[in-house]
């Protein structure tokens, strides 16, 4: 990724995109014509401050001449990191396609959008069912979870069914338990909810 990502054809991209892009949300975002005009309320507030400080008109140009370099070499900072940012972007998106192409979830067939029923909820509890719930992670998790279910009745029913019951103190323990296992389950579940995601975006 690093050879890419100091390719020129990159910085060739980012100028090429650069003045449609933003002239695009300048046209379509209110938000930049508000940044805009407080941009230019700070700048009239700070010239009318030099202006005071400094009576004399010759020094007054010298100190606004010497600000307005200051913005110039800022502004070629952020144009720096703007184009630093846009070339990691592009290098991270190949670095993604790359790891999921090498990965068994890239199966075209096996995106939302070729499948035939019409349930996304159907359709990722069949993701979870062949991608994570057959990791060794998953069924360690599982298997914890069912001990601890049928050692501790009391917990799984508070737990699971929601029932108002006085817990002792071993019990409370387990429902802490199950509530973290229940947590790591569901990270395990969000992370492919988050490459089913991004399958979809590369495939299509």
């Amino acid at each position: 990724m690093e050879e890419l990502f100091n390719k020129p054809i990159l910085d060739q991209m980012y100028e090429f995109r650069k003045e449609d892009f933003e002239q695009s949300i300048y046209d379509n975002n209110a938000k930049i014509k508000e940044i805009e005009n407080k941009v230019y309320d700070v700048s009239e507030e700070f010239n009318n401050f030099l202006k005071k400080v400094i009576p004399n008109p010759k020094d007054y140009h010298v100190a606004l001449e010497m600000f307005r370099n200051y913005e110039l070499t800022y502004s070629d900072e952020i144009e720096f990191w703007n184009r630093t940012y846009f070339k990691l972007g592009m290098t991270d998106r190949e670095k993604i396609r790359n790891e999921f192409f090498n990965n068994k979830l890239e199966k075209k067939e096996d995106t939302y959008l070729n499948n035939e029923a019409n349930d996304i909820s159907e359709w990722v509890e069949e993701q979870k069912r062949k991608y994570t719930f057959g990791t060794k992670e998953y069924i360690e998790l599982q298997k914890k979870y069912n001990q601890i279910s049928k050692k501790y009745p009391n917990a799984i029913k508070v737990f699971e069914d929601l029932e108002p019951i006085i817990l002792n103190k071993k019990e409370m323990k387990a429902l802490v338990e199950l509530r973290k296992i229940d947590i790591s389950m569901g990270h395990m579940e969000k992370k492919l909810c988050f490459k089913l995601g991004m399958k979809e975006v590369i495939n299509f």
